[in-house]
């Protein structure tokens, strides 16, 4: 997915985690719009990956479509 993701008009990076106990994740994918997100839901070898995982792995996830208004961050020097 991490290649198609890529590939999509208006993708901007994404991030991803997993605990290696609970083996719980989180990926956040940025695109610069509604347009964009919309193509990255409705691709179609996004939409087989989806069903994939709803039938072998997930009981459960969530999807937020946020907007980010600021972005900033620190680092310690």
């Amino acid at each position: 997915m991490e290649v198609l993701v890529k590939s999509i008009k208006g993708y901007k990076s994404h991030h991803s985690h997993r605990d290696p106990e609970t083996r719980e994740g989180i990926t956040v994918s940025y695109f610069e719009s509604l347009e964009s997100i919309k193509e990255w839901r409705e691709h179609p070898e996004h939409r087989v990956s989806q069903e994939f995982g709803r039938t072998h792995f997930y009981s459960w996830y969530q999807f937020e479509v946020v907007k980010v208004e600021r972005k900033y961050d620190w680092k310690l020097k």
